[in-house]
């Protein structure tokens, strides 16, 4: 029996977790096989009716490496989500 890659994966979650789950997920296929064979792809699914809390609790001091993991620099990342170091 032959092993089929895994083409999908859906991450049931938003918040910190669920999107930096999806993003670790993609950028790890594509930093194995830059151009693979069968496209990864990545579906996060999150409630629209669950509000943003915004309060960073969540953030580890590895983010910084995780941040690079996945290919988003850090200055992009406080512009956009408007974050601050407490």
């Amino acid at each position: 029996m032959s092993e089929q890659p895994i083409n999908r994966v859906v991450v049931v979650g938003g918040g910190t977790a669920g999107w930096l789950t999806a993003a670790v997920i993609a950028a790890a296929r594509q930093a194995k096989e830059p151009n693979p064979i069968s496209p990864l792809s990545v579906t996060l699914l999150e409630s629209p009716d669950i509000p943003t809390i915004g309060v960073g609790e969540g953030t580890w001091p590895s983010m910084r490496s995780t941040l690079q993991k996945i290919g988003v620099s850090e200055t992009d990342f406080f512009r956009e989500c408007t974050a601050s170091f407490k």
